[in-house]
């Protein structure tokens, strides 16, 4: 329910209904959107017959019992001729009721919306590049700006807080610097009048300015349990800034935003998906264009952290999602050290030169940047070959940067990047075997690729997740046999089901365990954890089902730990590693041992138990020195609970700190377990 009177727009009320009354998007200077049906509405006194005249036509509509009216012009051409704009409305025992808007033109109508950089003005505090020249120039009596106020409502209002003003010197300062140069080029190139309606707020995220309407939005938009400050709740700023603007005719909508919601990932592409959606629904304009900046390299809370790249590629995929859409690459234009980049020029130019194009089918400078279109590994390279790459080079003339390489050990290594034509191969001296690139993958990245038209690469990724098996390659495992590769059920009852040997053999001199976890949504972690074998005989070293079998508690020699998990330490012939390997049931603590652990914050030192019959279970190597647990696999004989398994030590606070993991194998697709000697 619309809970605001419309303001006057002009004329003077006269009680409830006693004068024609209109939104304040329809002004002195207003621009009209040409070339398709321009909608007009507002208020009156019920009953009352209200007339529009505009460039030679008059339409009439009448005010329902509500006093609202609406009616639609045909679609003008673009004048940029002053022209006014008269309203007028009649009712038996009333006064004539006239509003009459001067200088009023036709041409380009756009809608300009985000959160600060979109906001920043000509004279923000840092002033954009070269801001005296671009303040001095700014004399253009046909680009015309409608800043609206900041207004936060919990119910949809009929109406906004601007007036209309043309660009000169004096009134260029306060207005959005991306859209002004967006605006500028649009101008200049169409030679047309341009509108700018900015609804921008800095540090605001993406579901306030989401209208409500939709059952999947209001799923998307409620997906948080706490919005922090009033202006991030769900609706709130479409209701209170852009809701008294609809159903205003405009061309179409560009967008700067996503710092507020930096940590939303790939979930980011979703909620603009019900952005996009709900600003389409609401004008009823079709699926008018709709154009975003992605976000700049800033380095947060660590130049070195990757929760921007993941959400600047869902922003690329936002065209894949959502038709006639676009984005705009400036990690060229950005400062790391600064989230707002001053150089707008750039952007709003960058984002005329993609709309020039498509929407208004005038070609005046590339705009497209290079993209992925495919990968080929060969041998110890990998290469990546982008579309609209001709030209491709460095911006510097250096070597390309921010390319890494993943082997099978799962970690990223720095990438030696050449360019051949429009593909770049790379190599890592320690990459043998490359399955998957990442390219521009931090915060702070600011790489140097370009194509010949100077445009930036972003940020992309291909190749493939990591598969259990994939482990196996492990250089440490090359001149090693496996003598068992279990699978590990979610429920473990080895009394039923026991695990296989492969082989058996003697003199062993090393033995390593390989734990493999799939994730339910397909990533593989692993950690494998070799060390001097505490029997000479494989037929020890493996799980069994042999009761009293294993009932191992010992330090072992020269650890060396690789895994692709977060916060496992890489060890290569270490001391302090400590091996507890029972399978049978076993308590806590009991007694001071080599370990030196704290079994009430790692799960050091359990004490085996030996019984007739196979017990609870345990395969746990830790790292003594770092008093952390390197893997775990627990509850082995079991059929009614899951398993323990994990890598890592359990660093949730509210879990049993004793437990490494708990009854957690059902949370994995799949958990393997091999068994490597020399």
């Amino acid at each position: 329910m619309k809970k605001l009177m419309f303001g006057l727009a002009c004329g003077t009320a006269c009680g409830l209904f006693a004068a024609v009354t209109m939104p304040r998007i329809f002004g002195n200077g207003m621009v009209l959107q040409h070339g398709q049906t321009v909608p007009v509405w507002g208020t009156a006194i019920p009953g009352e017959v209200v007339n529009v005249s505009f460039a030679g036509q008059t339409v009439t509509a009448k005010a329902g019992t509500d006093g609202k009216w609406k009616l639609a012009l045909k679609a003008l051409d673009s004048s940029a001729e002053g022209r006014t704009f008269a309203v007028s409305s009649e009712a038996p025992g009333h006064a004539k009721s006239q509003l009459s808007f001067s200088n009023v033109v036709v041409g380009e109508v756009w809608f300009c919306s985000g959160q600060s950089n979109m906001e920043f003005t000509m004279s923000s505090r840092r002033k954009v590049k070269d801001w005296e020249r671009e303040v001095a120039a700014a004399r253009w009596p046909l680009i015309r700006h409608f800043n609206v106020d900041h207004k936060i409502s919990k119910e949809p209002l009929d109406d906004v807080s601007a007036k209309w003003v043309d660009t000169t010197p004096e009134t260029i300062p306060p207005q959005s610097a991306v859209a002004f140069f967006f605006g500028e080029t649009l101008h200049k190139e169409l030679n047309v009048p341009v509108g700018l309606i900015n609804a921008s707020w800095g540090g605001t995220r993406i579901e306030p300015w989401t209208p409500a309407g939709h059952p999947d939005d209001l799923w998307q938009l409620q997906n948080a349990t706490s919005w922090g400050r009033p202006q991030d709740v769900p609706t709130v700023l479409w209701n209170g800034m852009v809701n008294g603007l609809v159903p205003f005719a405009i061309k179409g909508a560009i967008w700067y935003q996503g710092c507020a919601n930096r940590n939303d990932g790939d979930v980011y592409l979703d909620k603009t998906v019900c952005l996009v959606r709900g600003w389409r629904r609401e004008w009823g304009q079709g699926d008018f264009p709709y154009f975003l900046v992605q976000l700049a390299p800033y380095k947060y809370d660590n130049a070195k952290g990757t929760v921007l790249p993941i959400l600047q590629e869902a922003q690329a995929r936002v065209p894949a999602r959502i038709p006639n859409t676009g984005y705009t690459v400036i990690n060229d234009v950005g400062d790391v050290n600064d989230i707002h980049p001053t150089d707008k020029r750039t952007v709003g130019m960058r984002m005329a030169d993609q709309v020039l194009d498509r929407v208004y089918g005038k070609f005046v400078r590339p705009w497209k940047t290079p993209t992925f279109k495919e990968y080929k590994v060969e041998g110890s390279t990998l290469r990546v070959t982008l579309n609209d790459a001709e030209g491709l080079k460095t911006r510097d003339g250096k070597a390309p940067t921010e390319f890494e390489l993943r082997g099978v050990d799962g970690a990223w290594h720095p990438a030696k990047a050449e360019i051949r034509g429009s593909d770049v191969v790379l190599a890592a001296e320690s990459v043998e075997v490359p399955v998957a690139m990442r390219f521009a993958a931090y915060n702070g990245s600011t790489p140097n690729l370009v194509n010949g038209a100077g445009l930036p690469v972003g940020p992309f990724r291909c190749g493939r997740q990591l598969r259990p098996g994939d482990a196996e390659n492990l250089p440490e495992l090359r001149d090693m046999a496996c003598v068992q590769r279990y699978d590990i059920p979610v429920n473990c009852d080895f009394a039923k089901k026991a695990p296989k040997t492969l082989s058996s053999k003697e003199g062993v001199s090393r033995v390593a365990y390989l734990l493999e976890l799939e994730s339910t949504s397909g990533e593989t972690k692993y950690v494998l954890a070799a060390m001097d074998a505490f029997s000479p005989k494989s037929d020890d070293l493996v799980l069994t089902d042999k009761i009293g079998a294993r009932l191992v508690r010992k330090a072992v020699g020269n650890l060396t730990v690789r895994s692709n998990a977060a916060l496992t330490r890489t060890l290569t012939n270490a001391e302090g590693g400590f091996i507890e390997f029972y399978n049978c049931n076993y308590a806590g603590k009991r007694q001071n041992t080599p370990a030196g652990g704290d079994d009430r914050k790692q799960d050091f030192n359990d004490t085996p138990m030996p019984q007739n019959r196979l017990g609870y279970g345990c395969l746990q190597i830790h790292n003594v020195s770092a008093k952390e647990t390197v893997l775990a696999f627990n509850h082995f004989n079991n059929a009614s609970v899951p398993c323990d398994v994990g890598i890592g030590t359990n660093r949730d606070p509210k879990g049993n700190p004793d437990w490494t993991f708990a009854r957690n194998a059902d949370g994995y697709r799949t958990r393997r377990m091999s068994v490597w000697v020399k």
